[in-house]
């Protein structure tokens, strides 16, 4: 705007500017998307980009527009996950629809790979995610068109696909869901291969080596309680331009029942931490070494009440005592024997399943909880005629007696006229009896 004022013998020229000092209000960041730009004044602008595998819906571009009220030029753009699409490259992302929510129902998706692998290498599919409706929902891999193509392989359910591999430089995917239940569906990253793809690590294991060249090896081993289904030693193998690992990685699991002899271990309801199947009937067998006892410690217990049990013998079979039935979320904290084995039988119904019990067992030698213990003998003293056996400290558990618990360490003697020799008993807290033969000298 241009104000002249005129004053005698005096000419004065004004230009005043209008100048925008109020910003446009941050417009945010779509989710599954990057946005470059961090000024929001009048002239400046935001550039957008979606995550591998969403396609933008909306302007790249957002401008700051001046005038009365600070706006942006359009409106904040949205990154989607959608039914099917084409794409092309050396590496890319393929999502189920709506991904990392449910996809939709009643709802058949066609995704087209064109890469330019052709000779030298093979494409590649390498699954991150999986999980859709087991049966009902299923995803089909062609090798090739859709039109001429031969049908690699179709899943369904929540179990992580292998790795596989085109011998085309194209690759088809189709994916139907029908008209009930929809899960979160699928992430899958497409590449050239040119190495063997990465093995992952084992859901409750551990992977030992990272390389994945042609020779490579990686070893796998599974977590404390849990069984390794497959080979712990894959190798790398590269036949013609394929690259495979041989054999397939191993993935580790809570088995049904066991014959488990070592000084200590875990015992798993079958898939735990996740909800037990029904209609299961495993026995578990714990056997150690003689001179030892067992100790069970529960670490987590939740079973269905009154329907699913585990129960606990004292011995090697159902035909032993039972020490105790457990249901619901009631379990001791730790159970001991009275011999070295113990059996345990978890039973469920055709039902509800819950995530079951993960319990700790440890061999526990019966003089153990003497290590700490330095007993003592007052005042008392025995007579004797002969003793003729060799001289030895004996540890014996006293069963089926229930004691209290005494203040101190208690003592006692006993007199053995068979064999004309004298015993001091030094009793205990834990029901064990330690005696002491003695010798004409230490009386």
């Amino acid at each position: 705007m241009l104000s002249k004022f005129f004053i005698p013998e005096l000419y004065l020229s004004f230009v005043v500017s209008e100048y925008n000092l109020e910003p446009c209000d941050d417009p945010g960041v779509p989710a599954f998307s990057r946005r470059i730009g961090f000024y929001f004044g009048v002239g400046d602008s935001l550039t957008f980009s979606c995550f591998p595998g969403y396609r933008l819906e909306g302007a790249n571009k957002l401008a700051c527009l001046g005038g009365g009220r600070r706006v942006w030029s359009a409106p904040l753009p949205r990154c989607v996950a959608e039914c099917g699409a084409s794409v092309s490259g050396n590496e890319g992302t393929l999502l189920s629809p709506n991904f990392p929510s449910n996809y939709d129902n009643n709802h058949e998706c066609i995704y087209k790979i064109e890469t330019e692998c052709m000779l030298l290498f093979l494409c590649s599919l390498h699954f991150i995610v999986f999980d859709t409706e087991v049966a009902h929902d299923i995803l089909k891999v062609w090798d090739g068109p859709l039109e001429s193509s031969i049908l690699l392989k179709e899943w369904s359910g929540s179990a992580l696909p292998e790795d596989i591999h085109s011998t085309f430089n194209s690759l088809t995917l189709q994916f139907d869901s029908d008209f009930f239940i929809s899960k979160s569906g699928f992430s899958i990253q497409f590449s050239i291969a040119s190495t063997c793809n990465d093995p992952g690590t084992p859901q409750n294991g551990t992977r030992y080596g990272d390389s994945r060249e042609p020779g490579d090896t990686t070893t796998f081993q599974c977590d404390p309680g849990y069984q390794l289904q497959g080979q712990a030693k894959i190798t790398c193998v590269q036949l013609n331009n394929r690259f495979f690992w041989q054999p397939d990685p191993p993935t580790c699991i809570a088995a049904c029942g066991g014959n488990l002899t070592g000084p200590a271990g875990v015992i798993l309801s079958p898939n735990y931490p996740q909800p037990y199947p029904p209609g299961k009937e495993c026995d578990w067998r714990i056997k150690v070494n003689p001179d030892f006892v067992i100790a069970l410690i529960f670490k987590s217990f939740s079973m269905e009440p009154s329907y699913d049990f585990l129960h606990i013998y004292e011995g090697e079979d159902s035909n032993s005592p039972l020490i105790g039935s457990f249901q619901g979320s009631q379990a001791p904290e730790r159970i001991e024997s009275n011999a070295n084995s113990l059996f345990l039988a978890f039973r469920s119904d055709a039902s509800v399943g819950m995530s079951g019990f993960a319990i700790e067992y440890k061999d526990w030698h019966l003089c153990s909880e003497f290590s700490s213990f330095q007993p003592q003998r007052y005042g008392l003293s025995f007579s004797f005629q002969s003793i003729e056996e060799k001289l030895h400290t004996l540890c014996e558990r006293k069963e089926n007696e229930k004691q209290p618990k005494p203040k101190e360490h208690e003592l006692s003697t006993h007199l053995n006229p068979s064999s004309h020799f004298s015993t001091i008993f030094f009793l205990h807290p834990f029901s064990f009896r330690l005696a002491r033969l003695l010798s004409p000298e230490e009386l």
